[in-house]
């Protein structure tokens, strides 16, 4: 890669991580493009430069918060079982992640450059549940049409773990996912 190429890279880089570190703490409303240029120790214009608007930013934070939480190359149950397991993690390890997360499903109910953008990961996620779903039913030689169905569920259900993380000091979530788990497996297969 040219250096040239490199350094635009890594200032683009350097300012999606300044906006999440912005937006975790501030969350979206409270947030300005001067806060985020200055946490990056760039100049205003060239978050311009990089984003043409706000929205687009934080497009591009979702989009990296989304790709902290994709579950691609898992497949079959092997992948059912290590996609539990990897949820288990990011509700410990990835708090700030999962709490701008939630803070960005909110706004994009509002905006609808934000809320496309929330729109496109639900889908492509849920698509990637749906097609370890599949794989299961496969193995397992069943009817594979409920797959979609319960890729739907598994992923309310995750959606619904991850907030009762963020909010409920209280809330077990290594429970809830077990429990989860056990309830997909036994919708895959039959039997626990």
């Amino acid at each position: 890669m040219p250096k040239e190429r490199q350094l635009s890279t890594d200032t683009r880089e350097k300012i999606v991580q300044a906006a999440f570190a912005v937006l975790s703490g501030q969350g979206y409303e409270n947030t300005s493009v001067k806060e985020i240029a200055e946490s990056a120790g760039v100049a205003q214009g060239l978050v311009h430069y990089y984003f043409k608007s706000k929205q687009v930013l934080v497009l591009a934070v979702l989009a990296a918060v989304c790709k902290e939480m994709e579950l691609k190359g898992l497949e079959g149950e092997a992948g059912a079982v290590a996609a539990f397991s990897n949820f288990k993690d990011m509700l410990h390890n990835q708090r700030d992640t999962n709490a701008l997360y939630i803070q960005l499903l909110g706004v994009g109910v509002h905006d609808r450059e934000i809320g496309a953008g929330i729109l496109d990961f639900i889908r492509r996620d849920r698509g990637h549940v749906e097609a370890i779903a599949t794989q299961v039913l496969a193995e397992r030689e069943a009817d594979p049409t409920p797959a979609r169905a319960i890729a739907g569920a598994v992923w309310a259900a995750i959606l619904g773990i991850i907030v009762q993380s963020v909010i409920d000091p209280e809330f077990n979530g290594d429970e809830a996912v077990d429990a989860l788990a056990a309830m997909s497996l036994t919708a895959v297969y039959g039997t626990a």
